[in-house]
């Protein structure tokens, strides 16, 4: 396991994907820098680096939607992390009413098959492959 100095050496900042321990929902991505790693750390509670402003706040500070921190996971080359916490409130600036911040649907590709009740794919066998676009 590589030491917070290193992680972070010239002043590295890391891409944060958040998630909720529970559900395994992605809540949002943030970013973070050593002090704000440190903070989250010490308090428990997630810190996040604002890119625009350069300084660190806790997320809730101001709401009281805080994050309590479960686990922090690196990936293989200490190039991003993932935190799964337990959130308190909204998770974004706008009260959305939804768990996440990601409602903004973009794209969603169409499926030749579907799920039955207990989570196995089913072909639907009267599907006509022929008149659907595979090539991504």
């Amino acid at each position: 396991m590589k030491d917070v100095d290193e992680i972070f050496k010239n002043d590295k900042v890391l891409p944060v994907v958040t998630v909720n321990n529970d559900t395994g929902e992605v809540l949002m991505v943030g970013y973070m820098n050593k002090s704000a790693y440190e903070h989250t750390l010490k308090t428990h509670r997630v810190w996040y680096y604002d890119k625009h402003s350069g300084k660190d706040s806790m997320k809730g500070a101001h709401s009281g939607n805080t994050q309590r921190i479960m686990s922090i996971k690196a990936d293989d080359n200490y190039g991003s992390l993932l935190i799964k916490v337990e959130q308190k409130g909204q998770v974004c600036n706008k009260d959305n009413g939804y768990d996440t911040c990601f409602i903004n649907r973009l794209y969603t590709r169409k499926s030749s098959s579907r799920r039955n009740k207990f989570g196995k794919v089913e072909i639907d066998k009267n599907f006509d492959f022929s008149k659907e676009d595979y090539s991504d």
